[in-house]
């Protein structure tokens, strides 16, 4: 199964063809398609997926739609073999009734008290302003080293503890940093120190659609998925199998928070079919009153 795909168009070698999903099987080729529209997806969308099919000799076509589709096209694509596949969001008694919703829990360490003491060659230091160094450090890269190894230390805390809940700790760690200079000047130690506390925030699914052909109950349906208000986050309940999406591309982060892990909690034990985390990358701890000092040796 390959997602995004591009295949060589058999009439035109030379030119690709954009396909959402293929699945090949046994020298055979299904197509999916999928569309997210306001609307029923109509009788066109259909005839245009007939021709994709005998165009690219594909032995078979499903046709995903977000908002369902129109009774014209559920009529053509039954006479064409093309398969139906939609949304349909459920209600909050078939929520209840269904029963599988998964808690999701973000967790962060909050810092606070914050100190770097960063040290330098005797020749650098007259050569250094401390405001400067300060605007520089707290967009250098260098400070995400120092956060890590800061979150290394705390996590042999077991702060997760109940009896540890939301208990300020202190840290401290010193480090040599490869290639680390400021101002043009070579840092040839930091020690970073301060206080932190493990915080956590529910994030709650709004909506639970199932997967399915039109017209079959919640019950029928081959899967579940839940929506969160965290980017494209969602969870996929196949039977007791789940596939879970993480997306924390659009967190924003509280200052001097920085997000460590997260928890799923369930009154059933479940099978991990997948499990995709997006967005760490823009998980930058940021905040002012951070007190830098510098020093040589």
């Amino acid at each position: 199964m390959t997602w995004n795909d591009h295949i060589p168009d058999p009439d035109n070698s030379s030119q690709s063809r954009q396909i959402d999903i293929t699945i090949e099987r046994k020298r055979k080729l299904t197509i999916v398609e999928c569309r997210k529209r306001q609307s029923p997806q109509d009788v066109q969308w259909i005839e245009e997926l007939i021709g994709r099919r005998t165009s690219l000799r594909a032995n078979g076509v499903i046709a995903v739609s977000s908002s369902g589709f129109t009774a014209g096209a559920v009529k053509k694509a039954t006479a064409h073999g093309i398969v139906l596949r939609d949304l349909r969001q459920l209600t909050e008694a078939e929520v209840e009734d269904w029963g599988h919703q998964v808690l999701l829990t973000l967790y962060f360490y909050q810092y606070s008290d914050l100190g770097v003491s960063l040290c330098f060659e005797r020749d650098s230091i007259h050569k250094l302003d401390n405001e400067t160094i300060s605007s520089e450090l707290k967009s250098h890269p260098a400070m995400q080293s120092l956060f890590n190894a800061a979150a290394l230390q705390l996590g042999t805390l077991n702060l997760t503890g109940e009896e540890h809940e939301g208990l300020t700790v202190g840290f401290g760690v010193r480090l040599e940093l490869l290639g680390f200079h400021l101002s043009g000047e070579r840092v040839i130690e930091v020690d970073f120190r301060g206080k932190a506390r493990l915080i956590s925030q529910q994030v709650l699914s709004p909506a639970v659609v199932a997967y399915g052909a039109p017209g079959d109950s919640p019950k029928e349906r081959n899967a579940n998925i839940e929506k969160f208000p965290l980017g494209e986050t969602s969870i996929v309940h196949e039977a007791n199998r789940i596939s879970v999406f993480l997306d924390v591309s659009q967190q924003e982060m509280p200052p001097f928070c920085q997000f460590r892990f997260f928890r799923l909690q369930h009154e059933n034990e479940l099978d991990y079919a997948s499990l995709e985390l997006v967005g760490l990358e823009r998980l930058w701890v940021h905040g002012k009153g951070l007190k830098v000092n510098t020093f040589s040796k």
